[in-house]
Parts: C-alpha cells; structure tokens; sequence
C-alpha cells in the first residue's frame, strides 16, 4: 500500500472547548490514483478496526477528503446528530460533478468547509454553499481579516482560523473575531518566568511528586488517598467504570489496589488530579492521555516493551508545564522521576525524548509528516498508533 495516513487535528471554539476533530488524509505532494485507492482502503480498514466515532467522540467530524471520494458510498458512518463537515478546496467551481455531490451530502445533513478562503471569485461563490470557512491568517493584513471576518459573518459563515500554536496567537485572533481555532495552541499557555507555584497548584504538584514516587508502595499510596475523601470518591466512581474491566464492583481503596495493581491506579489518580484543574482546558487532559498512550504504544510496537510504563509516564507527564503554566524543567524538578525520564521531558533526549518529537511533529502538521520514523516504524505505522491512542483517550474520557 502507499504510504497515506491519518492526522487528527482539534478545532476549539473561543471558550476553549472543543468544537470538531479535523481528520487529515495525507497522500504525499502528488497524489495519484494509487494513492487514492490507497486512501479508501484506509478509510475501510480505519472504520473497521478503530471506528472513527470512536476517534472523535461526541464532537463534530471535518474531513478534506480527495475529490474522487467526496461521495456518501466513501464517508465513514457517524451517530445521528453527530456533524459531518466535509472540507473543500478554493479550486473547484469548475468541478460541476463535485460540486453535484457537494450539495447532495449537504441536503442529506453534512456541513462544508471552504478551505483557504482569499475574498476572490472563486472563494466568494464557494462559500456561498459554505458554514465555514477557513483563513490562513498569515496571508493577510490585520485590517483585511477585520473585513473578511465581519462580511463573512454578516453571510452566516464562520470562520476558522488554521495552524494556531500558541494561546498567544490564539488571544490575537479570538480578538480579531474568528469564530473556532485549530491546533495545539491549549499545550502551549502564556507562562511568566520566574513567578512561583503557590496555594492549590503547589499542593497539587506536590501530591503527584508523592503519588508517582518510585519508593511509594500500597499501603503509602493508601494512606494518602485516604488523607483526601474527595478524591477517593472520585477514584471509586472512575475504577467501577466498565472501561476498567473489574468483574466485582470496588467499594475501597484497598479492593482497588488490590485489583487494579499499584502502577495502573497511579495511573488513573493522575488522571483525576489533572481533571481537577480548572483552568486547564478539557482538551489539554485529553491530549495527555493521547501522548500517554501513543507513547506506550510506540515503545511496544518498536521492541522496548520493557519500557512501556517509562514511556506512558513520559507521555502523560509531557504537558505538566501547560497545566501549571511554568516550565517543564521547573515541574520535572520538583517529581521523583528517573534521569532518562527527566531527560526526555525537558531536553527530548534519548528514545523516549524522541518518541516526543515525533508526537510534536504529529500535532503541529510538520512539513515532515512524510519522513517520520522511530526505530523499525514508517509513518503509516505511527499514523495507525496515534489514531488508535485519540480513540483509547475518547474512551477513557467519556467514562
């Protein structure tokens, strides 16, 4: 098969919740037919496999699918209610038969997106079968995004701003009256250097620093969950989840120490302390939980099996500096972890400090999409892994 995959991309809205998951067909710089039917293969076996309800959840679908496959036999199947946006290039008023399909699907309930809109001819007569449109807001003086934005509005059209990187430029755009923000702008936060941790944030740290200690076996892990009954509360409802598979239902601490094992439930009390901040956007937990599991799945598709839980652990610790709003060395700095670990976060070195890279070049769209690679993995690989990890942290967010 030729190398194509899937990348999956957040579109947040202006309170910083998300809105849709873009799901991006990559099929090198010239397509051709073999890499097109190449790409319905994938779209066959990702449904099947993985289930793309399952990769986004209950949140809207965007695809920009190749023209040749813009058709209902092609889409993946969705819940009802559930909104598929299918996302069109500036290029095809000319495509009478695409532009046929187009308003068919549009009829049947799915939405459109008119990508790279330039105020020209061409986008002007698109985005009048258009909900949204995208903008590069690269291309364009501030005054003329100010113009296009206002008489997009006054149309119904709203608008998405692309390749957002940091809640910086997120700030800027939110101002200039874009309507929804793509990209992992939420782990990357405006932080103040040299301002301290204190109050809840401080004690929060402190408690992870205790709870993901090497040295910290059952019954200390016991002794200070019990110290905290909101927590262990919220810990029994999350480990009595069908998600986790337990054949009894858990009415202690101790039963679920006993179940679960020690390194499993670290894992889910880290997820409900991350959970509990609330200035974080949800987003960002989710996103967490994706490098978590990719990260593990990398070092197990790759032969560093016995790493795994390094690498789940690296993978979940890798925006601790987002939702403390400092940096990484200063967090890192304050947890127990082992030197490969602290490494990995704060420098990316050694293998697990590159599984992060790539993920970084995963989340940001890099121009090197094509070239990725970790150890015996291509990208069609690490393409599957990452779909799979967005499906498993779907999953696990939603019980």
């Amino acid at each position: 098969m030729s190398e194509v995959f899937i990348g999956r991309q957040p579109i947040l809205d202006r309170n910083m919740d998300v809105f849709a998951y873009e799901l991006q067909f990559h099929m090198g710089l010239n397509p051709s037919q073999k890499t097109i039917a190449a790409t319905e293969e994938l779209l066959r076996k990702t449904e099947t496999e993985i289930g793309f309800q399952t990769i986004i959840g209950k949140h809207a679908a965007m695809m920009a699918l190749p023209k040749e496959l813009i058709n209902s036999d092609h889409l993946p199947v969705f819940d009802k209610g559930e909104t598929l946006v299918l996302e069109i290039p500036n290029d095809v008023t000319r495509d009478v038969e695409v532009l046929k399909k187009l308003k068919e699907l549009k009829l049947s309930g799915s939405s459109i997106a008119l990508h790279d809109y330039m105020d020209d001819d061409s986008s002007l007569k698109l985005a009048s079968i258009s909900d949204f449109v995208k903008i590069n807001n690269e291309a364009h003086t501030e005054i003329k995004l100010k113009q296009m934005i206002q008489d997009l509005h006054e149309k119904g059209i709203k608008v998405i701003a692309e390749r957002v990187e940091t809640e910086e430029m997120f700030r800027y755009l939110k101002n200039l009256g874009f309507d929804y923000f793509q990209g992992h702008f939420f782990t990357n936060p405006v932080i103040i250097n040299g301002e301290k941790l204190t109050g809840n944030k401080l004690n929060l740290l402190q408690l992870m620093a205790k709870i993901n200690d090497p040295l910290t076996d059952y019954h200390q892990l016991a002794e200070i969950l019990s110290q905290d009954v909101a927590l262990s509360h919220k810990l029994l409802i999350a480990v009595n989840n069908p998600m986790t598979m337990i054949p009894v239902r858990v009415e202690s601490i101790s039963d679920a120490l006993k179940y679960m094992g020690l390194k499993r439930l670290k894992f889910w009390v880290n997820m409900l302390l991350l959970a509990d901040m609330g200035d974080a956007p949800q987003e960002l937990l989710v996103n967490s939980l994706i490098r978590a599991r990719f990260c593990e799945l990398l070092a197990e598709k790759s032969g560093h099996n016995s790493e795994k839980e390094s690498y789940f652990l690296v993978g979940l610790f890798s925006s601790l500096g987002a939702f403390f709003r400092t940096p990484i060395q200063r967090v890192v700095d304050e947890m127990p972890l082992t030197e490969s670990i602290k490494l990995a976060l704060v420098d990316k070195r050694g293998l697990m400090g590159k599984a992060l890279e790539v993920l970084h070049n995963l989340e940001c769209t890099s121009d090197k999409y094509a070239d990725l690679n970790y150890e015996n993995l291509g990208i069609t690989e690490i393409g599957n892994i990452y779909l799979n990890s967005s499906a498993w942290a779907q999953q696990a967010i939603a019980h």
